[in-house]
């Protein structure tokens, strides 16, 4: 490109920038904000994800989501079926949203081409990494990222300002170029493969969007978002991505495979109370708690944890689920629909704070100064989201690391700790009169069976003044399903009861367990 168009395009860009509105605006110190929010919602044009016709078309549906959501009540939404159908149809009766139907890509542009000030051309063919560049473009420049194959398309229906061509251009490119029009307080990983999911959100945000592995330029990207960021998607390192970002004091949100966020983020009004449970009864038993895992990752909570919870055997045993509480503002109907839905009687299920709280991060690898700020915000998210437990994913042996804790059951909203580390063991810790509780169990395909863990369980003490007689047992989500807790709870003896997690942390409590 010209240095001359270069410059220009520069000026026309902050321009725009200063058009966005407040809801999408995340510029303020992130420890004293929200995650962004679309547009207050009013209707929907929903579009079937069948009827877009390929990658190219399912990214340009999303930014234009994006972009829509800015500053408009009437809204897209692109379903998938399945648990996205669910939460269309709960738009509709709970919180009376208007939807309407879209069978095309060229059917929303004719719709809400007004809220697009001309296209981002790129190639992914030639140069995958430019669907990325234009992404990261298309929130500032209000403009729409354009395949160089759907060019002709989208001219045709009166889009005809190509405001950039970035079809030759990188990642490292925009934000050597652009780093003063991108948030500083929201980024996005996002491989360049995937279609729809996230995109929008990261339009509606001007989140930065990048993939680049666990690099020492990701570090430099993290390390200059303002305090307190967040890193929305996911990369291709689970253990270094998180440790990375950690030590950058960024959370991260796993949500590379969410939808919609642009719209369900745009829902107001929704009553984020759960169930009252029972008040648990100390008897002599062991007391067992079933924690399902994953809660962190967003795309899991809109999708998956759904059809988990739709097998036959629900109900057989009490459960707990982690879940985000981010999605108080990513998707508040959503999480309302858990929690209207959660089973109460016989059998309860009970939800508690994915890991590590807000988002998923590694605290001991989290500056200090960087965790006081986590641990502030962390609190006003669970309280809004009525989250007590929180989960603690941890890569290091820091289950007696008291100083660390400490921040975490200082703050009113935080009852108790599940640690999940290498060196959980079972063990209670106390602070602050609040306990931090180890995994002793995992049921996971490879590491403990069924019959295994029956028989772990089955040896320990009734005793529920000692540690020893409670056991925490997390359950990896993507190889064990209800049914294998059924085949679990089945086996147990008559001295063992299965409670809900926060049941287990009221009768640790009430106990005083050591």
């Amino acid at each position: 490109m010209k240095r001359r168009l270069l410059v220009a395009i520069t000026g026309l860009a902050m321009a725009c920038s200063a058009l966005v509105p407040a809801t999408a605006s995340t510029t303020a110190p992130a420890a004293a904000v929200a995650l962004p929010q679309g547009t207050s919602l009013r209707s929907l044009a929903a579009i079937p994800s069948a009827n877009l016709t390929g990658r190219a078309d399912g990214v340009l549906v999303a930014s234009l989501q994006g972009l829509v959501a800015k500053s408009s009540p009437d809204q897209i939404f692109i379903d998938e079926g399945g648990p996205g159908a669910a939460w269309l149809s709960d738009l509709q009766t709970t919180y009376g949203i208007t939807v309407s139907a879209a069978t095309s890509s060229s059917d929303l542009l004719r719709k809400f081409k007004k809220y697009v000030r001309g296209y981002l051309l790129y190639d992914y063919a030639a140069n995958p990494q430019s669907v990325n560049v234009a992404t990261s473009l298309s929130g500032p420049l209000h403009a729409l990222p354009v395949d160089r194959s759907q060019e002709a398309q989208v001219r045709a229906l009166g889009i005809t300002s190509e405001l950039m061509d970035v079809s030759d251009k990188t990642e490292k490119w925009a934000y050597s170029n652009y780093k003063s029009l991108f948030s500083t307080t929201i980024a996005a990983e996002l491989n360049p493969e995937i279609s729809y999911h996230l995109r929008d959100y990261a339009t509606l945000t001007n989140a930065f969007t990048f993939y680049d592995g666990v690099t020492s330029w990701r570090r430099k990207v993290l390390a200059d978002l303002a305090p307190g960021a967040t890193l929305m998607g996911y990369g291709n390192s689970e253990s270094d991505m998180i440790k990375q970002a950690s030590e950058q004091g960024v959370t991260s949100i796993p949500s590379d495979v969410a939808p919609n966020l642009a719209a369900l983020s745009s829902v107001r009004g929704v009553d984020l109370r759960q169930k009252p449970l029972p008040a648990a009864t100390t008897a002599k038993k062991h007391y067992v708690s079933f924690v399902i895992s994953d809660g962190d990752n967003v795309a899991y909570n809109l999708w998956s944890m759904k059809e988990y919870r739709d097998s036959p055997d629900r109900g057989f045993s009490d459960v707990g689920y982690g879940i985000s509480p981010s999605l108080a503002d990513l998707a508040p109907s959503a999480m309302a629909s858990y929690y209207r839905d959660a089973l109460r009687g016989a059998t309860s299920e009970d939800f508690i704070a994915g890991p590590s709280g807000t988002g998923y991060t590694y605290p001991s690898r989290m500056p200090s100064a960087d965790l006081d700020r986590y641990v502030t915000r962390m609190n006003s998210y669970l309280g809004r989201a009525d989250l007590g437990i929180v989960e603690i994913l941890e890569d290091q042996n820091v289950f007696n690391r008291g100083s660390l804790w400490t921040k975490f059951l200082s703050q009113p909203n935080t009852d108790a700790l599940f640690y999940f580390g290498p060196d959980a063991n079972g063990g209670i810790n106390w602070y602050d009169g609040k306990p931090v509780v180890a995994q002793r169990d995992v049921l996971w395909q490879g590491l403990t069976e069924e019959q295994q863990l029956i028989d772990n369980i089955n040896s320990r003490p009734a005793d529920p003044t000692s540690a020893d007689g409670y056991t925490l047992v997390l359950v990896h989500v993507w190889t064990k399903n209800l049914t294998a807790i059924k085949t679990v709870v089945q086996g147990l003896d008559p001295d063992v009861e299965v409670v809900t997690p926060t049941e287990l942390v009221q009768l640790i409590k009430e106990n005083k367990a050591r």
